[in-house]
């Protein structure tokens, strides 16, 4: 009786620590992970026990995990340290020495490494400690920024207000273990999401490898350092070809952590992963957490793009349309024969914001050149001007701007020379000289002439008057004669009387 109870205890013991190791029912871990579907991302699919994916150009939360719960960040405390060093207004070719305050850090830190009295320019005390993860150099930018390693601190944590961090406090100015430093996965994308803004930062946190040039004790030396992501070397299995950056840490009680960056076709991710136990975990939680997010966003190609900004600048206005032309003579445009064919701009899906955004800087990156006259009658399909667009990276794309429709032009008003087409011909400055000149010698002409016809009837008239009064003397003379003869006959009957 008593083996059967043993055996039922070890039996149940044994079904105890079955289900404490089975996860419950549902539940997902980081084998259930599908590499092929990368938008279905689940908590359970990252080995790490907070992350955080954001948006670096707006904020916008796109994954988190235990996101807000309190961690120690480890060396991803230097993000901060080297925003602030940049924020310093110290120029990058700033010749700094290492103060002494370098080498006052635990004796288990990681280094450059570089030692008081060191003579480089601030840029490569900069790029040292960020991709070794030197607390030596910590220590030194910390001095160098704020005079003393305790008031860069208190800069570090009023940084962090500034920025919208709510669970943030900093001891160190390198993330060397403290119980009093801790941060938030959500509050170091927010401080990283800052840092990206500045190019210095990009470009020195996505250097695979930089030569130091130091002077010490009077020799300069060159010393080649390597940066510790190893999604930014090419010979990797984890090289992420979009990484720009941004910074590991570690330390026992921390864990594994990352701070990362990404960025493609204009879309910035930050990603934040804390407390992971392996070295890879972190390069697989930020290459899934990067591949996750770039799929919340579409792509527009140049084309797309210019459809959904052309209210705001691909309309204009065309002179001498048709007077029943449906818009009135406005002229939408299209382009064409772009010179980068597979340009693409993401936006964030099923956000009217961001798209409202991306067209507005789109817009703002769009310079037109209209060669055309703009005037009816146009052609669709018209080259009416030429479009250069300089993306986010700086990269210029150019295009032609063309009609996308016909437009008729406006029937000429009825004028004279329509019915008289000859009338045409006195368009010519020539034929008006010519048709003047020959008026005028018509006007002699007939001016002559009439002093002619004038001439010849006073001469008529005279003839005339000489022939009438001929004709009057001539009729009185045969009127006399008459009257004589009659006198005669009135003799000879007298005569006969008697």
């Amino acid at each position: 009786m008593l083996r059967s109870i043993r055996l039922l205890c070890v039996l149940l013991a044994a079904a105890l620590a079955l289900m404490c190791a089975i996860p419950a029912l549902g539940e997902e871990s980081p084998s259930d992970y599908n590499r092929n579907v990368p938008q279905l991302l689940r908590e359970g699919h990252l080995y790490s026990k907070a992350a955080a994916l954001v948006d670096a150009s707006n904020g916008d939360v796109l994954f988190t995990k235990n996101a807000r719960q309190r961690m120690y960040p480890a060396s991803t405390t230097k993000v901060m340290t080297l925003l602030l060093a940049l924020e310093s207004g110290i120029g990058m070719d700033t010749v700094i020495v290492v103060p002494k305050q370098a080498n006052q850090i635990p004796a288990d830190s990681s280094l450059i490494p570089v030692f008081p009295g060191d003579v480089m320019p601030f840029r490569d005390l900069l790029y040292g400690f960020m991709l070794t993860s030197g607390n030596d150099g910590a220590n030194a930018v910390a001095v160098l920024v704020s005079g003393s390693v305790e008031a860069f601190v208190d800069k570090m944590n009023a940084r962090a207000q500034e920025i919208g961090c709510e669970d943030t406090h900093f001891a160190n100015p390198h993330g060397y273990h403290d119980e009093n430093h801790w941060s938030t996965a959500m509050d170091l994308a927010r401080i990283a999401s800052e840092a990206v803004k500045l190019d210095a930062f990009r470009q020195i946190t996505s250097t695979p490898s930089y030569v130091m040039h130091i002077t010490r004790g009077g020799a300069e030396q060159e010393v080649r350092i390597v940066n510790t992501n190893s999604l930014l070397k090419k010979d990797n299995t984890y090289y992420y070809p979009d990484c720009i950056g941004i910074k590991t840490g570690y330390h026992s009680a921390a864990g594994q952590c990352f701070v990362g960056a990404a960025e493609r076709d204009g879309v910035r991710l930050v990603t934040v992963d804390l407390g992971g136990i392996a070295n890879q975990e972190k390069w697989i939680d930020t290459i899934r957490m990067f591949n996750y997010g770039f799929t919340c966003y579409t792509g527009y190609t140049m084309e797309q793009m210019f459809t959904l900004a052309s209210p705001k600048i691909a309309t204009l206005r065309v002179s001498n349309a048709i007077e029943t032309d449906p818009q009135k003579g406005m002229l939408g445009l299209k382009i064409a024969q772009i010179s980068d064919p597979d340009y693409t701009r993401m936006v964030e899906n099923d956000n009217e914001q961001a798209m409202a955004e991306a067209v507005d800087d789109f817009v703002s990156r769009c310079e037109m050149t209209v060669t055309s006259d703009m005037t009816a009658p146009i052609s669709e399909g018209e080259i009416i001007g030429k479009l250069r667009y300089v993306d986010q990276s700086g990269k210029e794309i150019k295009a032609l701007l063309v009609a996308e429709r016909s437009i008729a032009e406006q029937p000429p008003k009825a004028e004279l020379t329509d019915f008289f087409p000859v009338l045409k011909y006195f368009e010519n400055p020539l034929v008006v000289l010519l048709a003047a000149v020959l008026i005028l010698l018509i006007v002699l002409l007939l001016i002559a002439a009439a002093i002619r016809g004038s001439r010849k009837d006073r001469r008529r008239k005279k003839i005339y008057e000489a022939r009438r009064l001929e004709y009057m003397r001539r009729m009185s003379a045969r009127r006399r004669r008459e009257a004589k003869r009659r006198e005669r006959y009135d003799d000879y009957d007298d005569y006969d009387d008697e």
